[in-house]
């Protein structure tokens, strides 16, 4: 009897995830790609009275409204340059604006092996992303506003 090898065992593909990779107060930061609606200039904003904690501007985009959500205070960080980058954020409520640096954010492909498990009970930091000898925090942004930190 002679064996034939199987057109189906092939070498098995390793899950990849696309991240954004951004910073903010001069760390690097990782968010999933399918949370990201984009990167703009940051937008002039108003300053508004809110309930929800770090959720206390607007600013426009064309002829939308979009909540600022401060995630560098929530982080106890300082954004690094001026004028900053605006992340939009796609969120179940609507899109949601967050000021990082302005160095330009990264699309990276990553083996999800690379995403380690969360330490903290914070639901927004998802885990630690090791890349090229630099660990970063995994961020869930369409949870901002939802959970406290």
């Amino acid at each position: 009897m002679m064996l034939r090898p199987q057109a189906s065992q092939k070498k098995p593909a390793l899950d990849k995830k696309l991240v954004m990779i951004f910073s903010m107060g001069g760390q690097s930061f990782a968010a999933p790609m399918e949370e990201i609606g984009g990167i703009i200039y940051w937008p002039d904003g108003l300053m508004v009275p809110s309930e929800t904690p770090f959720l206390n501007a607007v600013v426009w985009r064309e002829k939308d409204i979009m909540p600022v959500f401060d995630l560098a205070e929530m982080l106890d960080l300082t954004i690094e340059s001026d004028p900053p980058l605006c992340l939009l954020v796609k969120h179940e409520d609507g899109p949601l604006a967050v000021r990082i640096d302005s160095n330009v954010p990264i699309l990276q492909s990553v083996d999800c092996s690379s995403i380690k498990p969360p330490e903290g009970a914070n639901p927004i930091i998802g885990g630690r992303l090791e890349l090229d000898g630099q660990s970063m925090a995994m961020l869930y942004l369409s949870k901002l506003g939802k959970v406290q930190a």
